[in-house]
Formats: C-alpha cells, structure tokens, sequence
C-alpha cells in the first residue's frame, strides 16, 4: 500500500444496525473516520437495506459512506453462516477493493476468501468457541494479513501469547474512541432531576459488572444528589426498577439515539465510569481484562469530570493523563467522599474536564484512531 494513496476500504462487520450494542458505535465511528480520511468506504452489516437512512440519523450522522445492509433468514446459523455468505457474495459483485477490514472473524474470512485483497484484522476478546478460534488462525496465519489491531495492550499481550504464529506479524494497539463534540444539542426535557441537586451520570448498558451496582449505592450514599443511569436493554432496566423501587434520587433513562448522548453528558456535574474488574459483555462472556470502553471516550469528549474504576483496563488509557479520578472498584464510600470534594471544589472539578477533553483530542477521537492504524497499513511492514 503506497502512503497517501486513496483506497476502497471494504468494512466487513457482523453487527445488526441500528443496534444498541458498543460494536455499533465502533464501526460506525471508524468508516467516519476511514471516509474523512480520504478514502471510500462500503460498510457491510446485518440488516434490512430499507433501514440505511435510520441508522445514519440514530448516530447523527450524514450518509458519507456506502452501507451495504442483509438480513440473513433468523436461523441458529443465520450471523455466523448464512450472513457472512450474503456479505461476501455482494462483496464480490463490486469493484474489488483495495483493503478489508473487519471485526466479524467468520464474515472476514469469507470476504478474504472471495478476494485477493489485503486485510486488516480487528480483535476485541479472545475466542471461547472452537469455530471462531478456527476462524481466527486462519487469519491471523493468512500471507494477506495486512494488520491486526487490538483493542487494549492487555488484549495484544494475550493474543501474542496464545498465536505464536503472530510473531513478527504486524499488530497495533488502538483503543476505541469517539468524536469532539462541538454541539451536544439541546438539553433533554422533562427533566426529571431536582432543581439545584447536583447531577451525578452514568451512560452505557446494565449487564453485571458495568457499573450499575456502584450507582445505586451510590445514590444511597449520596442522598443530597440525583443519579442518572442512561442506557441498557429492557430486561435490564426493568430488573433494575425492581430492585430501586423506592429510590427517588435514582433515575433510569433507558436507551436513548447515540446522537443524543452528548446532551445527556453535558447535563451532568459528574460522570461515572464504575465498572468492576469482572464485566460481562452482552454475550455474557467476560471481556474485563480486555474492554476499551466507549463510554469513557465519549465522557471524556464532554469535558465533564470523570471519576473512574482503579482497574487495569482503565488505567491503561487514563494513567498519566490527569483525565479522571481513578477509584477503588466497588468501594461507594470512597466514591461518595470523591464525589463530594469534587463537588464542593468546583475550580478542580472543572481542571479535571478540561484535561480529560484535552486527552480525547490529543489521543483518542476516531479520526487519530483512523490515522493510526492507516499509518501502521502504509508502513514497511503493511
């Protein structure tokens, strides 16, 4: 791949759009990123074509690149089989591109299969079930393995050591992100806060160990302030109204467009990143020593101040920068006692927003995560 040269970049992803899920959000930020990077992109992804225009407006964003959307029949197979065939073939019926690149490992390599392209790799967990670790070594061995790219340091680590055929192939670390926010829109109304409460903030999904538990006992804790959990599926958030029945300080949003988030996080005085060092992911597998999560680049972009989990996973991105107070997992005294020296301390608090949104610009949108990866695929070694 010669430097500087415009590319059809193929992004082959196994995510259902619109969706709820984090993948959502990382596939839609990178071809963004991909296409104001000079290159034209097609996004392939499960779902019904005539829904294209809704996902672009659910992320707030205009239909810069092409998004090629098929629903496989609702089969056992239907993601990991049916889809993958449907993807590929629409793939080969176009211009050929000059890269793949894809997160979805079977939808990957039926592309690659299809082609004689480059492509770049994308991991986010390790595999547990023999069909993707299958999958996966057919890639990650593949002489066309332009790049592998993992998430966090930790998930780098893990895969060098259980693919030693990855040694002296190339692989990079770029954790996720999320774009500048020039404009969070207006503000969400009714809202159900009181009037001169402080507003504590919690954004993304309810699965076990994400955070949810610090936040109700928090909002125990922290009688005098209101807490707000945005997000999370309807099983959850009903699971969760049971338990906080009774709990006026508590309030749970439910799923809101991404491109309303930025309004939520710029109602808030402070923004929670609780998880505990075991999290589940939607799946229900445990991804806590891998996860790069994307609401803490997106809280980060808020300029709000960020008090976060003492986690390995986290401190990764936040050590050294100043962007958040890092906390004892699961310790709500110790989160209480933040929260209101924060509070109370409005100079620093604001210190703190201004160095975590410094960190996002310098570090961490999507477009210096495009420009990173393309460099590493521009190099030698790509």
């Amino acid at each position: 791949m010669q430097q500087g040269q415009a590319m059809r970049i193929a992004y082959i992803a196994g995510t259902a759009l619109p969706s709820r899920v984090a993948s959502a959000v990382n596939v839609m930020g990178m071809c963004r990123a991909f296409t104001a990077a000079g290159h034209e992109v097609t996004l392939y992804a499960r779902g019904r074509q005539s829904d294209a225009p809704a996902v672009f407006e659910a992320f707030g964003r205009p239909p810069g690149f092409e998004l090629v959307l098929r629903a496989p029949p609702d089969l056992p197979l239907g993601k990991n089989l049916l889809y993958p065939l449907l993807a590929a073939r629409e793939l080969a019926a176009r211009p050929a591109p000059d890269l793949l690149y894809g997160r979805h490992a079977y939808a990957l390599a039926a592309a690659v299969a299809r082609t004689r392209t480059p492509f770049a790799y994308e991991v986010h967990a390790l595999p547990r079930r023999r069909a993707r670790r299958l999958a996966e070594a057919w890639l990650l061995r593949h002489p066309r393995l332009a790049l592998a790219v993992a998430i966090s340091r930790s998930l780098a680590d893990d895969y060098a050591a259980a693919v030693p055929a990855l040694a002296g192939r190339p692989m990079t670390v770029a954790h996720d992100g999320a774009d500048p926010v020039a404009d969070p829109g207006p503000p969400p109304e009714p809202w159900p806060g009181r009037p001169g409460a402080p507003q504590l903030g919690y954004v993304g999904h309810l699965y076990p160990g994400k955070g949810m538990e610090t936040v109700a006992a928090l909002a125990e804790a922290l009688p005098e302030c209101d807490l707000h959990a945005v997000g999370g599926m309807e099983a959850d958030i009903a699971l969760w109204r049971a338990r906080l029945a009774g709990r006026a300080n508590l309030h749970l949003h439910g799923h809101v467009p991404h491109a309303r988030v930025p309004a939520y996080l710029a109602r808030f005085d402070l923004l929670l990143a609780p998880p505990a060092p075991s999290v589940a992911s939607s799946a229900g597998r445990e991804i806590g020593r891998w996860m790069s999560p994307l609401k803490l680049f997106e809280y980060m972009a808020a300029g709000r101040p960020i008090l976060a989990s003492d986690i390995p996973a986290l401190r990764e991105i936040l050590a050294g920068t100043g962007a958040a107070l890092l906390l004892p997992p699961g310790d709500a005294p110790a989160w209480a006692a933040a929260a209101r020296a924060l509070l109370a301390d409005p100079a620093r608090a604001a210190a703190l927003g201004a160095r975590a949104r410094a960190a996002l610009l310098e570090t961490y949108t999507w477009d210096a995560r495009a420009a990173r990866i393309l460099a590493r695929l521009e190099g030698p070694r790509a």
